[in-house]
């Protein structure tokens, strides 16, 4: 089953190139878990509280699309044999800050009215709508033009999508969910303790972004190949 195939082809990656993904991304994860956890440990319904998370909140909106398409830099960079080191990366990203802003503000307006008719077109619109984000980084659209190429071309990819992320949510979530509830149980909560182990479940997740990747990049092969005149834009930015 292809699926399994490409599972298994993402799993690889991410375990090959564990330490540069997480060095694009830690320092972001722990600044935002750190700041979730202090949050969760003072809860109080009061106004301040509800600010301060409201601020969390957009702080982590503000930040997500640097790390996510420095990662996504960072990938493209490895499948052309021209790997970049993450702080390069990171650096690359922020010329696509603007487009991933949108396309994450968008996208979530898209699939929460989806899940405000039921479930299942929510989940549908976010699973069209996935490549966004790669068309964004690697290709240089806008986010209007990303979104509307990623829905033209995940139509013969939803499957194979559909499957792997139901595989890749429900493992991670169960991992997950018993941990922090086990954390928020205890009544002398250790920010020392609780923050690593947080912010490596959060890191895991970036299995799920490898796997979209992978799925993008086939489709690119298979109905998109690319000539040596229409290279991706995020590769050209390497050599000016």
């Amino acid at each position: 089953m292809k699926t399994f195939d490409y599972l298994k082809q993402s799993f690889f990656f991410f375990r090959q190139n564990f330490r540069d993904i997480a060095t694009i991304q830690l320092p972001f994860l722990i600044l935002l878990n750190a700041l979730a956890l202090w949050l969760d440990m003072n809860a109080s319904e009061t106004e301040d509280f509800r600010q301060t998370a409201l601020s969390i909140s957009l702080l982590s909106l503000v930040l997500m699309p640097i790390y996510w398409a420095a990662t996504i830099l960072y990938m493209q960079s490895k499948l052309e044999n021209r790997p970049l080191q993450p702080f390069q990366a990171i650096s690359l990203s922020f010329k696509y800050w603007r487009t991933l802003l949108f396309i994450f503000i968008l996208t979530a307006l898209a699939i929460s009215g989806g899940l405000l008719l039921l479930i299942i077109p929510g989940i549908y619109i976010g699973i069209r709508l996935s490549f966004a984000d790669y068309i964004g980084v690697v290709e240089g659209k806008s986010a209007w033009a990303s979104l509307k190429q990623s829905w033209e071309e995940t139509d013969d990819y939803f499957w194979v999508l559909l499957q792997g992320l139901l595989i890749l949510y429900p493992t991670l979530q169960l991992v997950e969910i018993p941990i922090t509830q086990y954390f928020t149980n205890q009544e002398d909560r250790s920010m020392l303790l609780e923050l690593p182990i947080v912010v490596f479940l959060d890191l895991l997740s970036a299995l799920i972004t490898v796997y979209g990747f992978r799925i993008y990049c086939v489709m690119r092969e298979e109905i998109r190949p690319e000539s040596n005149n229409d290279r991706p834009k995020a590769i050209d930015d390497q050599n000016p």
